[in-house]
């Protein structure tokens, strides 16, 4: 597998954007380096602002009810304010891709492609880790011969928006692999003693 370079960003999903704002910004010393407002669709929205300290992103995210209730508030709803995804920084995503679909992966839409000011960037999501759990995981890829995407892009993030929203309007319930086809191990292992 084409390894994971690290943990490019972590989402959170928040009731008050401006009180996350203020706690990363004014107490937890980050910086924002992107934000955006009404992110989605005639539908449904989100708010977003993404801050950094050092090499930690962390992205706050608050819905807009509109027609049907954002994606954002559904996740607070059902499993609280917290985290929804973690991206994980790869080389090569559509070689990620190809690996985990063989592995019978399912992602909740296509390929997002992008470029903020300082180069391209490709996006993915999967369908969430566990059954009744709402974590996903995030595929991200920043690094394009010299140039190297360091924010994030209206246009991809909005795509992704939409495919969530999509799911969420259709009742979809998926898990990132199908458990019940999956074999189970016999026995779980027992867990080692830490030294």
């Amino acid at each position: 597998m084409n390894q994971a370079t690290g943990i490019d960003h972590i989402t959170l999903c928040v009731e008050n954007l401006a009180a996350a704002e203020f706690l990363f910004t004014k107490i937890l010393g980050f910086e924002v380096i992107w934000s955006a407002r009404d992110v989605g669709s005639d539908k449904s929205s989100m708010d977003t602002v993404v801050v950094q300290r050092g090499n930690a992103k962390i992205a706050l995210m608050q819905g807009r009810d509109k027609v049907m209730k954002s994606q954002i508030t559904d996740f607070i709803e059902k499993y609280g304010q917290g985290v929804q995804h973690v991206a994980l920084e790869v080389d090569d995503i559509e070689a990620v891709c190809r690996e985990w679909e063989a592995h019978g992966v399912k992602f909740s839409g296509s390929l997002k492609e992008g470029r903020d000011g300082f180069g391209p960037l490709k996006q993915r999501f999967t369908y969430p880790l566990f059954p009744g759990c709402g974590l996903f995981i995030e595929l991200t890829q920043r690094r394009h011969g010299d140039e190297q995407a360091k924010t994030f892009v209206r246009s991809t993030v909005e795509s992704l928006y939409k495919d969530i929203e999509r799911d969420q309007a259709s009742g979809t319930g998926r898990t990132i692999i199908e458990y019940d086809s999956c074999p189970n191990p016999a026995e779980p292992k027992p867990l080692k003693r830490a030294s």
